[in-house]
């Protein structure tokens, strides 16, 4: 009996693989999830057939990773890296005390998201546009130079600069700023 039932079941399939009518097969007697990527024949699902919502899983995935944290991509999240620029500070004098500084700034990335303020000899006040943080990280790349950094308010960071030997506040350094 059972050897029956498989054989008029072979058959059957055999027969409605060659009888079908051309698009005969409509998409509600598919089951979800019974046409898979082994089944398609190389070329056959071209960007043309695809619905103009498809989206491949590895798109999907991508598209995921991207939102972490439930942020936008480029945008500042809590603990990420919010600023950094590197500020050669020998063109702010008393005469031109202000300069817009190149620099990444996540909160806007505007050309002059990034400000900076001669307040004094070796004393300079970092903006940094939209960044609701001010916690930052600095280091000089000038000779016998030290650099410290501290919060002002949100999103504006004090920065001093002294020579290490005698402790004298000295501007023309240069100096790195990372905000988080």
């Amino acid at each position: 009996m059972a050897f029956i039932a498989l054989f008029a079941t072979m058959g059957g399939l055999g027969y409605a693989a060659t009888k079908l009518k051309p698009n005969s097969v409509k998409t509600k007697t598919i089951r979800n999830g019974a046409v898979t990527s082994g089944k398609l024949a190389n070329g056959s699902a071209t960007t043309a057939k695809l619905s103009p919502d498809a989206v491949a899983p590895n798109a999907v995935n991508a598209m995921d990773a991207a939102k972490l944290g439930g942020v936008a991509p480029g945008h500042c999240q809590l603990g990420w890296l919010k600023a950094s620029m590197v500020v050669d500070t020998s063109t702010l004098t008393p005469e031109q005390p202000d300069a817009v500084v190149p620099a990444f700034d996540c909160a806007s990335r505007a050309a002059d998201a990034v400000t900076i303020h001669r307040t004094d000899v070796g004393r300079y006040t970092v903006t940094l546009a939209g960044i609701g943080s001010g916690v930052a990280i600095s280091s000089s790349t000038g000779a016998n130079a030290v650099t410290a950094a501290s919060k002002i308010e949100d999103g504006q960071v004090a920065v001093r600069v002294w020579n290490n030997g005698d402790a004298a506040f000295v501007d023309g350094k240069t100096f790195s700023l990372i905000a988080f």
